[in-house]
């Protein structure tokens, strides 16, 4: 399995990019393109603070974080001094997304729409076709599930989907995906259904608690 040398973190600060100290720099433009492209749609707007390390970054090497940011519609901060200090125990190692922060939608989502945010999501509603959720943590829809759905989409493969009726016309967790069944003879579901990632395939079961 290849290093991870890029890591997102969701914190009370922001989201923050966390650089291994130890990689080459080329390699971790590279590795960070690849994370950005996987999920572009998630990134418009959206401010990165750059986590102080070990390493000190060229004004050379920090134009071309900001360059590939841009590329995406980012913006990129570096870390204030009083936030380092108030975290220095986690300064070199990267954590995962803080999924029990989660944003609450009050509302169905209609085709067009779309709701993107770092931690989880819960949709007090539908997500109709034409609509799209991507999180960074898990995605709770409290109604029926029909449109795009993107749990983990910084790499959390331990995230969820969880839905009244899951019937995505895509699911995506982390990196894997999977489509809605061609055959629409298929039964309805009795009750909740989650969605989670088993043996590196995305798997659906009943939810319960």
């Amino acid at each position: 399995m290849a290093r991870n040398y890029v890591a997102f973190k969701g914190t009370k600060h922001g989201l923050v990019l966390w650089l291994d100290p130890q990689a080459e720099f080329n390699e971790i433009l590279e590795q960070l393109r690849e994370k950005l492209s996987s999920t572009r749609d998630f990134w418009q707007g959206v401010t990165v603070i750059l986590k102080r390390s070990q390493r000190e970054y060229r004004p050379e090497e920090k134009r071309r974080l900001e360059e590939i940011m841009g590329e995406f519609g980012m913006a990129l901060k570096e870390e204030p001094e009083q936030m380092a200090k108030s975290e220095k125990a986690q300064l070199e190692e990267p954590r995962e997304i803080d999924r029990d922060s989660a944003l609450i939608v009050r509302r169905t989502l209609r085709s067009g729409q779309s709701v993107h945010y770092p931690g989880s999501v819960v949709i007090l509603g539908d997500v109709n076709p034409g609509a799209e959720v991507i999180a960074g943590g898990d995605i709770i829809v409290l109604g029926a599930l029909r449109g795009v759905a993107h749990a983990g989409a910084l790499g959390e493969e331990g995230a969820v989907v969880v839905a009244f009726r899951l019937q995505p016309t895509q699911l995506r967790i982390a990196h894997f995906i999977s489509r809605a069944p061609d055959d629409a003879d298929l039964p309805e579901p009795q009750g909740p259904e989650m969605a989670q990632v088993r043996n590196n395939l995305i798997t659906i079961q009943s939810y319960s608690v």
